[in-house]
């Protein structure tokens, strides 16, 4: 890594093209710091022996700690401060195009949130999100909640830390829940930005410029709609017939039919890779090394296909990113919401449409020609059998009616979390009953 030594009595002599430059080349430090840790995360959930989780939790510590320092260097502070005083003697945009101008205020902007959390905080949060992977992943074997639980505890502790002291300014004070006679009582006005809870804390993050409030009215409105229209379908007691679907399927030529079905969508595998996890992920290093996986089913075809389609959403996306700009701050992912919506767009608005198996459905009859029922089947059949509403405890294998149902369920429950009104203790008689009213399921 290039490390620049100036100081901020170095840097009046500087032009603004080198100030820039300067920036630039230690935000490619950073992404691939960054990219780091994504193939060390990759390995965790693909390849590491569950022998190495302790160490790999060390690992992570100690990497974004590294991280840490280079996000928080006061090199950069000051090349960020030179650069704002320069808005008042120069015309930026004269010398910076506006990409440029955008990499500066999105890496200056990161810069201000990092600087306000203790690089102790970040580190602890790191080691425990690893060892949480260890652990969900024998919770979930074992049907076991309570082995999870710690880490999850742990968790929240150290989010709401570090949302604590991005939303208070750099100052370890409980943050307050946004209401108004809370407002009212602390004498702060409706336009005091820094009054903001901890779920909106997040948000900040993840989805920048999109408040809570906004979000809670589409769920609400998605609630009043979707909730009597499962109970209506569920009354008409009428299903499609998906038991085609459910044949045994061998899974290495799922396996292959998944891989062949990537590559026609756009993945580039040349610069990306697919393999299985217990939970499909998209992830990796760079546009350039894409690690996505997905699941199998023997005898349900249908998981391995939609989470194929579903990460190759996720990571064309990815592969597609600004290239002019590549390891910079303008070229990452806009928000989680938009690399959502890449996601389902591939898995749910083409992959479950009858245009996508008129195509798709002749491959699959080719990888299995002695299923019988497969053979058989049209078009139609399968399609109508694919789009079956039918709830299901597993959001990923979901239809299309009860699948905004998990995510309004897992927000409740996570705002409740983060915002401190439930515990950690309280969540499996939350989830089952918020189960039971929304999709009927117990």
């Amino acid at each position: 890594m290039t490390v620049s030594a100036a100081s901020p009595a170095d840097l009046s002599s500087e032009s603004v093209r080198s100030l820039y430059d300067q920036v630039m080349s230690r935000c490619k430090d950073i992404n691939h710091i960054n990219g780091i840790g994504g193939i060390l995360h990759w390995d965790q959930e693909v390849m590491m022996p569950s022998k190495a989780a302790p160490v790999r939790a060390e690992q992570m510590s100690v990497l974004v700690g590294l991280l840490h320092d280079l996000q928080t260097s006061p090199v950069l502070g000051a090349l960020f401060d030179e650069l704002e005083y320069r808005k008042t003697t120069e015309d930026l945009s004269a010398v910076l195009n506006p990409y440029e101008l955008a990499n500066i205020r999105l890496a200056r902007k990161t810069y201000k949130e990092e600087t306000l959390v203790p690089v102790e905080i970040a580190k602890a949060s790191a080691a425990n999100n690893s060892k949480s992977v260890a652990a969900w992943t024998a919770a979930r074997k074992e049907s076991d909640f309570a082995k999870f639980a710690p880490f999850l505890e742990e968790q929240i502790k150290l989010t709401r830390q570090s949302i604590g002291y991005k939303i208070r300014g750099g100052t370890n004070e409980e943050a307050c829940r946004i209401n108004e006679k809370a407002r009212v009582s602390l004498g702060l006005a409706e336009s005091d930005e820094c009054y903001e809870g901890y779920y909106q804390g997040l948000m900040n993050i993840y989805e920048t410029g999109f408040k809570e409030d906004r979000l809670q009215a589409l769920f609400v409105d998605l609630k009043k709609h979707l909730i009597p229209l499962t109970t209506k379908i569920k009354a008409k007691n009428y299903q499609h017939d998906n038991s085609v679907l459910l044949a045994d399927y061998d899974i290495k030529r799922q396996t292959e039919f998944s891989h062949a079905l990537s590559k026609q969508i756009g993945f580039d595998t040349d610069a990306g890779r697919l393999d299985v996890s217990t939970h499909p992920f998209s992830g990796g290093a760079h546009p350039t090394d894409i690690r996505m996986t997905t699941r199998y089913t023997i005898d349900n075809i249908k998981n391995g296909i939609t989470g194929t389609v579903h990460e190759t959403g996720h990571s064309v996306y990815e592969q597609g990113r600004n290239k002019a700009n590549i390891d910079l701050p303008v070229s990452m992912a806009l928000s989680l919401g938009i690399h959502e919506s890449q996601s389902l767009l591939w898995e749910r608005m083409v992959g479950l449409t009858k245009p996508f198996w008129t195509y798709a459905l002749p491959l699959l009859k080719e990888k299995f020609p002695e299923n019988e029922g497969l053979q058989a089947i049209t078009v139609d059949q399968f399609y109508n059998g694919l789009n079956r509403v039918e709830p299901s405890f597993i959001r990923i294998e979901s239809d299309e009616v009860s699948y905004p149902m998990h995510v309004i369920l897992r927000y409740e429950i996570e705002k409740a979390l983060i915002e401190g009104d439930i515990q950690v203790a309280d969540v499996p008689a939350l989830w089952n009953a918020k189960m039971k009213e929304y999709l009927g399921l117990d």
